[in-house]
């Protein structure tokens, strides 16, 4: 696997993350967790512990251990994914408990970092994708490969592109639940404006011409739905992903971490989502963000992630939904929860027993039909796939071509909180042109880095 950041800048970054655990509440991404699975571990590290399996069923041959397992979010779904997880490895392994317990985002990294400091740290737990840098310096993540060995089943299950970005450093961390970005298009909007309900976009032009027709307006003028869901708010990032990729550039900085912000493909992507601001296809006054399409103010989206399906099930139906591979050759944002191990766990035996289940299929296919990830593990595809083929089918289709934003930055907090959102606002606000306002960017982030790096 390849590494994950640049080589000469390693000294620095171990720097930086002496402080980015203080920012990583900040920044967790959205995601929910995997189903456990019960199948056979043969060639493991732990395999020959799994020979002891039965000793603990009611004849008191094995110990009963009790493992903590955190998973960051909030709602139903989290809570059935945790408490099916933690059935599966019980019933894998009657002498192994698991005590879930589901922390909100908005406190979870802090609480995490309370408990590494205090020695009170779970046995297993979730980490969003883009904080995994700043968890690292914490000094407390196993490494899994060593942990799991070169013969899990694991590796042969799960696309190389997934298990790329959970590797930092040369090392590889764990299990990512994956939350995908299909193109979504609500199929009662496109009959309203005229259009095929079964026929989305298939260029940036065709994306343009069909939110131009799919906008709504009331009697002031004022847009009532947006044509396509543009994010001029909040994590206006994540539109701006797609458009670049639209515009054939995949990567927000290279691999020393310099932002690609100036590169003509961006300032092509930044001008184009402001085209839908400018064109009166979306109001950023009035707060078209990364929720619009799923409290229906939106006919067409990039960016709202496949675990917000069960929502849209339930608010808007799936008959009236749309759901297809990006026209950008298949590609689009990834991002998730990684399933991390405490190395400093004194039951690392059984929390190894516990992640095999948890990572296995059926644990994966648990993440799936609860909390709406789409599982990393192809064997987990299947059940995925068979809630709804139509709707879930193209989103496992996106799994081995998905990307993220480019190698794990460990300076990511001060690209979006103190760089891109700020200076994407005075660009959509008309305050600054789009090259400008990128400008602003890149010399934000430069400075915020280097004062990380004097700080540390």
């Amino acid at each position: 696997m390849k590494k994950e950041g640049g080589v000469g800048m390693k000294k620095k970054v171990i720097a930086v993350l002496m402080s980015g655990m203080m920012l990583v509440s900040l920044l967790a991404g959205c995601g929910t967790s995997n189903e456990q699975a019960a199948e056979g571990q043969s060639g493991s590290k732990t395999a020959d512990a799994q020979t002891e399996k039965d000793s603990g069923s009611g004849d008191g041959g094995q110990e009963e251990v009790t493992l903590t397992l955190w998973w960051p979010g909030s709602g139903d779904a989290y809570e059935e994914l945790v408490n099916g997880l933690a059935d599966l490895v019980e019933a894998e392994y009657d002498w192994i408990k698991i005590d879930p317990l589901v922390i909100p985002w908005s406190d979870y990294d802090a609480k995490m970092n309370v408990a590494f400091s205090g020695g009170t740290a779970p046995d297993l737990f979730g980490v969003g994708l883009n904080t995994l840098p700043n968890y690292v310096q914490t000094g407390n993540l196993a490494d899994m490969r060593e942990e799991l060995g070169d013969d899990w089943d694991g590796w042969d299950d799960i696309p190389e592109n997934i298990q790329e970005y959970t590797t930092y450093d040369d090392v590889w961390y764990g299990v990512l639940m994956c939350d995908l970005r299909p193109f979504m298009w609500r199929k009662d909007l496109f009959e309203k404006a005229g259009l095929d309900p079964d026929t989305p976009p298939t260029t940036k032009e065709e994306l343009m011409e069909y939110a131009e027709k799919l906008t709504e307006y009331n009697d002031d003028g004022k847009v009532e739905v947006a044509g396509f869901q543009i994010q001029t708010s909040g994590f206006s990032d994540q539109t701006l992903f797609s458009a670049m990729l639209m515009c054939g550039i995949a990567d927000f900085w290279d691999d020393n971490y310099d932002l690609t912000l100036l590169e003509p493909e961006v300032i092509e992507a930044a001008e184009y989502c402001k085209a839908f601001v400018d064109n009166g296809l979306c109001d950023y006054s009035e707060g078209i963000a990364t929720t619009s399409f799923t409290e229906g103010l939106a006919a067409m989206t990039l960016n709202t992630a496949c675990n917000e399906l069960g929502n849209l099930k339930e608010t808007i139906g799936f008959d009236n939904i749309g759901v297809s591979e990006p026209f950008m050759d298949g590609v689009n944002f990834v991002g998730g929860t990684i399933v991390c191990a405490n190395k400093n766990s004194k039951n690392m035996e059984a929390a190894m027993l516990a992640y095999e289940v948890i990572a296995g299929t059926k644990g994966c296919e648990l993440a799936g039909t609860t909390a709406g990830f789409c599982p990393p593990r192809e064997s987990a595809l299947e059940a995925y796939v068979a809630q709804a083929p139509e709707i879930y089918g193209p989103i496992a289709e996106i799994l081995p071509k998905a990307k993220t934003y480019g190698p794990l930055n460990p300076y990511f907090a001060d690209f979006r909180q103190g760089a891109i959102m700020d200076s994407m606002e005075q660009v959509y606000y008309g305050k600054v042109e789009v090259k400008e306002g990128l400008e602003n960017a890149v010399e934000a982030y430069n400075r915020l880095r280097e004062e990380r790096d004097a700080n540390n």
